[in-house]
């Protein structure tokens, strides 16, 4: 899988809910934008959660995510999703970062998708997933796709809800 096309999986995959215009939104986290902007798929920036991700030797804090959680399935999301196949236009703004992850229907395992700094990170179903027993936070570690922008990289996600 290509990083464009997992950057689109991302934007795919974000497009299934309604493009978020911000609410009352982490400025940091949102970088500025209203979700209105071409390009910009969604902006998830207004919830209680906090995702911490390093990868390799690059560590980033993102306030205002969103957790879900419901039936046997779990995720997380913050940031700006950007769609980088130009499908709902194309992002002319600054740099903006977003982390999303999820279970996977194999106990323990997730997928982390992350675009920190115009790079794109992702271990798609292979990261060693722990969720915590009140569904209220979980911790992933993983390496990096060959296909992303740094290929066996260390990634580690903490989500607090």
């Amino acid at each position: 899988m290509s990083a464009a096309t997992a950057a689109g999986a991302t934007a795919a995959g974000a497009a299934a809910g309604p493009s978020t215009t911000a609410r009352t939104t982490d400025k940091a986290c949102s970088g500025g934008l209203s979700g209105q902007e071409s390009g910009v798929v969604r902006i998830t920036c207004g919830g209680p959660a906090t995702i911490r991700i390093t990868v390799g030797d690059v560590s980033r804090v993102l306030h205002g995510g969103e957790c879900h959680a419901a039936g046997g399935v779990w995720s997380a999301a913050v940031g700006v999703i950007i769609d980088a196949t130009g499908v709902h236009g194309k992002y002319a703004g600054p740099p903006v970062s977003n982390v999303v992850v999820n279970d996977t229907a194999t106990p323990g395992r997730g997928t982390i998708q992350s675009m920190l700094d115009g790079k794109l990170y992702f271990v798609l179903g292979d990261a060693v997933m722990k969720v915590s027993a009140d569904r209220k936070s979980a911790h992933l570690e993983g390496r990096s796709d060959r296909a992303s922008d740094a290929p066996g990289a260390k990634l580690t996600v903490s989500v607090t809800c």
